[in-house]
């Protein structure tokens, strides 16, 4: 009995293993792996095992055939989606749709040359988040771009409208050569300078690439680093409108150097004795003092901001389209100035087979109005300022007639009224892939693309015979000059890429051949005899041999371009170890045929920490990775087309035009090499409450670009070699914290820290022993570039009102010695970066940014003027009133007949600062009242720029880099009201 029990009991365990079994066979699986917004096939999805290893990827249509276990789990899994498992059990059909991941999409890094997975990348690279910065309202993009990102150091330098910034990415690595970064535009390089043309509405993408790893596959190019930006691109399904606008009002900002009102200017000119005043009667003096002109407000105005964009995307699984127009305006602050822009861009994306092809090109037109800035000269306008007296009136009685100052300073808003400057740009960027994708090995694709960044720019000045330029030339009433640039370069990249997962396996590589071609022309006239009521070449008198109305005229043409050939290879291992390899040779015109050529490479590597069994299942640490990058780039920018070469010029002597030698040729001349060494650690902790990255960096750039001085017999002043080294080292440290998040409300705080040390390693042998002296500035050994090089101002003797210096000994003297000049720290912040604050409740969202920079100086030249008694019969400094007078007087003003020094610290400011650059208030409608509106989207918001600027910089901006030559224009406190809304 107990044995006829057994064996049913053994027959009944041995079906339930054979069913186990039949189950559990392997089957072929087929599907499509779609985006479930717009249902589209997705291209190279990771199909696997769940704990097993990975099967397959999908093709270009986003299907797939793969072979499992009928009782398996799929894993489907691909870069800016979230992963997703599904139980095969018995299927023989899966179709499968991947929601977008907003957290992974963060971690997609952009390289110009395709997209990489942030986990899979030893480079050094920072994403810059555009829907925080997306509509702040600035002409030109790269001024957007500061305190973004850790190393990225933007200067605005200006508050004018359209005026570019100075951008400096882990330090200024040349003395002569270029410092700005490689600027990307959809694979296609784009000018550095003038991006008033270009609309940051279009932008989907801007990353920023900084150690060599990441900046390798540019070669030469992306010696400074590189800012890779991608414009949007249209997606499949239903037709998308989406119309964003802003307006609003900008202000300028109290001018912190007080100066002397009407009557304190009267009492001091009398002080000084030896002007018209002294000569006036009481009652006409007292008529002086009741005037007090306020000049800023003839000069400045109230500033008028606004945008439109209108867009629409689309398409269906084998072509999509993005396109769109944008119209912004904005006046400036300063009457006359401004900046119109009209933007046009088409982007369209299609595949048919194995085939895939796009079109992505933009036009821009913008008309630029300016006023000249920073200049020391007494008609720039924002100088002439500085320097009329309140007790003085800009126009007559007649309220038409120009007032002559008596000062014989010219009348500022004459200067300003009647010399007109203005910039018209044509810019167009254009690129065109064409991709091929093998069929007979999944993963294998050939791809070209080509590009071109076009500019016409053409800027006329014009200067009536009522401005002091106008009529100062030559005795000739007025004059009209114009200078037109045409520029155009065009970009051609082609590759042979592999890409493929084998088991826990995956690899990637790329082979490209990479032609850069750039062409340049200038042609200008100044023409002169503007007698009538035109203001353009109509206006001019024709030029004879004897009327002297003859124009000047300059031409210039120039070419030069790039070849290059590169690798670019990642390897990785169990999704957790990663190898970067990339190598490249560049061949440049712009030097000797013997030195052309140069190769550069790099070799990273990464460890993903978190996915080691001992962090696998950690509660607080749920991402850690280790990365190390070394490499070699090079640098040819800077230095002109024709470098190298011998060039003649074109002289005039006793009227005869001749040839005369301009520059001495050096075919030794070649490329500057920068080392760049990277050590990073990137972690997410606590469920992802905080996330962040501290990166170390040392770039070392050798074979420096110096200008020798030669003998003055050579008939040459220098020639252009090869010597020197200059050091960038520190650190990098950005995070993102999720400080609160409790039912609907959210508190976000995003923060990042750069230090930056730079160091001139070494000079020339005969570099004298104080260093290399131009101006203010010293470059020498062991010191930062941009370091200030004066004598110490000690303050002022009591006793007689004079000066005192200190000497290097320490003593203190009354004799001003330039040999007592020291090095007094440099004017580029080694200190900077920004922090985010974002608070969200329910539809509401308040955002506040700071930026901020610290440990520099900056040399305050219009300060000086100011107070400088010398310049009494002009404007000066309320703190005049405090100068020394008697024995015995406690001030920093010496004795009004004492000679001023300006080679001193006494001029010498701290330029650190703290900058509220933005604060938003937006309202997101809610969904219901979208669907009733029919609406995808509704976002309402006002927003202030500049609207705080914590600093003890006695000037109306601090966010300048080197010296402030002269009349500034102030940064723009801005407030604006907008909208986004989509259907």
């Amino acid at each position: 009995m107990i044995k006829s029990k057994l064996h049913y009991f053994f027959i009944f365990i041995f079906s339930i293993f054979l069913t186990e079994h039949l189950f559990a066979q392997s089957i072929n699986i087929v599907g499509k792996v779609s985006d479930a917004a717009d249902a589209q096939g997705l291209i190279s999805v990771n199909i696997g095992i769940k704990d097993g290893k990975t099967l397959a990827t999908t093709d270009i249509e986003g299907n797939y055939t793969v072979k499992a276990e009928s009782n398996a789990i799929l894993v489907f899994s691909y870069v800016g989606y979230q992963t997703k498992e599904v139980a095969v059990k018995g299927k023989t059909t899966i179709n499968v749709e991947l929601l977008t991941d907003e957290k992974v999409l963060n971690d997609v890094v952009v390289t110009g040359y395709g997209l990489q997975n942030k986990r899979e990348s030893s480079g050094s690279v920072a994403v810059v988040k555009l829907e925080k910065i997306r509509q702040v309202p600035l002409a030109s993009f790269d001024q957007i771009l500061q305190g973004q990102a850790p190393g990225l150091l933007v200067i605005s330098n200006s508050g004018q409208p359209g005026q570019s910034a100075t951008v400096r990415l882990r330090g200024v690595s040349s003395l002569s050569g270029a410092n700005s970064p490689l600027y990307i535009l959809d694979g296609v390089q784009i000018t550095a300078a003038n991006f008033t043309s270009l609309n940051p509405e279009d932008f989907e993408t801007i990353n920023v690439l900084k150690d060599a790893t990441a900046t390798a596959i540019y070669g030469s190019r992306g010696a400074n680093g590189v800012i890779v930006i991608t414009s949007k691109k249209g997606k499949a399904g239903k037709l998308k409108i989406e119309y964003s606008g802003l307006y609003g009002t900008t202000d300028y900002p109290q001018n912190p150097v007080e100066l002397m009102s009407s009557s304190e200017k009267v009492d001091y000119e009398l002080l000084r004795g030896g002007t018209f005043i002294s000569k006036l009667s009481k009652e006409e003096q007292d008529k002086l003092r009741a005037v007090n002109t306020n000049w800023e407000s003839l000069v400045f105005q109230q500033g008028k901001t606004n945008q439109h964009q209108l867009s629409m995307s689309g398409g269906t699984e084998a072509l999509t389209f993005y396109a769109s127009g944008n119209l912004f305006n904005q006046s400036g602050t300063v009457r006359g100035t401004g900046v119109d822009r009209y933007t046009a861009r088409v982007n369209v994306q299609g595949k048919q087979g194995n085939v895939l092809f796009g079109i992505n090109t933009s036009i821009g037109f913008s008309d630029y109005q300016y006023v000249a800035e920073s200049d020391r000269s007494l008609s720039a306008p924002l100088n002439a300022l500085r320097w009329a007296n309140t007790y003085e009136t800009a126009y007559q009685a007649d309220g038409k007639t120009y007032t002559d100052l008596r000062s014989g300073s010219p009348n500022p808003v004459r200067e300003l009224l009647e010399r007109k400057r203005q910039i018209n740009e044509l810019k167009g960027v254009g690129s065109a892939y064409l991709q091929y994708n093998f069929p007979f090995l999944n993963g294998l694709y050939v791809r070209s693309n080509w590009g071109t960044d076009y500019e016409n720019w053409d800027e006329t000045i014009y200067a009536s015979k009522l401005s002091s330029a106008g009529g100062a030339t030559q005795g000739k009433s007025g004059s009209l000059a114009r200078d037109n640039k045409i520029q155009n370069r065009v970009t051609g990249t082609n590759s042979l890429n592999y890409t493929q997962t084998f088991g826990n396996h995956y690899f990637n590589a790329g082979v490209y051949q990479e032609s850069v071609q750039f062409n340049i022309s200038n042609f200008g006239y100044t023409g002169y005899g503007l007698t009538g009521v035109l203001q353009n070449e109509a206006g001019l008198t024709p030029g004879t041999p004897t009327n002297d109305f003859i124009p000047g005229v300059d031409g210039r043409k120039s070419r030069n371009a790039l070849l290059s050939y590169f690798t670019n290879v990642t390897y990785g291992y169990k999704e957790k170890y990663y190898i970067n390899v990339a190598g490249r040779r560049d061949g440049s015109s712009r030097f000797g045929k013997d030195n052309r050529w140069a190769n550069f490479g790099a070799v990273g590597a990464s460890w993903v920490i978190s996915e080691e069994g001992f962090l696998k299942n950690n509660k607080n640490i749920s991402y850690l990775k280790l990365k190390l990058s070394y490499g070699r780039v090079g640098n040819q920018e800077g230095i002109g087309s024709f470098a190298s070469k011998e060039l003649y010029g074109s002289t005039n002597y006793e009227g005869r035009q001749g040839n005369v030698a301009a520059q001495l040729g050096n075919p030794e001349l070649k490329w500057e090499q920068k080392d760049k060494l990277n050590v990073g650690l990137e972690y997410e902790m606590f469920k992802g409450r905080l996330a962040g990255s501290v990166e170390v960096y040392d770039e070392l750039t050798s074979n420096l670009f110096l200008n020798f001085q030669l003998s003055r017999t050579t008939g040459y002043g220098s020639l252009r070699r090869n010597f020197g080294k200059l050091q960038n080292k520190g650190i990098e440290v950005a995070f993102n914290t999720i400080n609160v998040r409790s039912g609907d409300f959210e508190w976000l705080t995003n923060f990042n820290f750069t230090y930056n040390k730079n160091t001139v390693k070494q000079l020339a042998p005969d570099t004298p022993k104080d260093g290399i002296v131009s101006g203010f500035y010293v470059t020498k050994e062991g010191l930062p570039t941009d370091t200030y090089f004066l004598v110490e101002w000690a303050g002022v003797n009591p006793e007689n009102g004079n000066a005192i210096y200190k000497k290097l000994d320490g003593t203190t003297t009354e004799t001003y010695n330039p040999a007592d000049k020291k090095t007094l720290g440099t004017s580029v912040a080694p200190y900077f970066g920004g922090i985010t604050n974002t608070f969200r409740f329910k539809g509401i969202e308040l955002s506040t940014f700071f930026s901020y920079a610290f440990g520099h100086v900056i040399y305050n030249f219009p300060l000086a003027d100011l107070v400088d008694p010398n310049f009494y019969t002009d404007n000066v400094a309320k703190v005049l009133n405090t100068e020394w007078r008697k024995p015995g007087d406690i001030t920093d003003y010496p004795r009004n007949t004492q000679a001023l020094q300006n080679n001193v610290t006494r001029f010498l400011e701290k330029g650190d600062f703290l900058r509220l650059r933005n604060v938003t208030l937006a309202y997101n409608l809610p969904k219901s009242l979208l669907q009733k509106a029919k609406m995808s989207t509704c976002r309402i918001f006002v927003q202030g720029q500049n609207l705080a600027t914590f600093t003890k910089f006695k000037g109306y901006d601090p966010e300048i880099v080197g010296t402030l030559n002269g009349g500034q224009y102030p940064a723009m406190r801005q407030m604006t009201v907008g909208a986004n809304i989509g259907f």
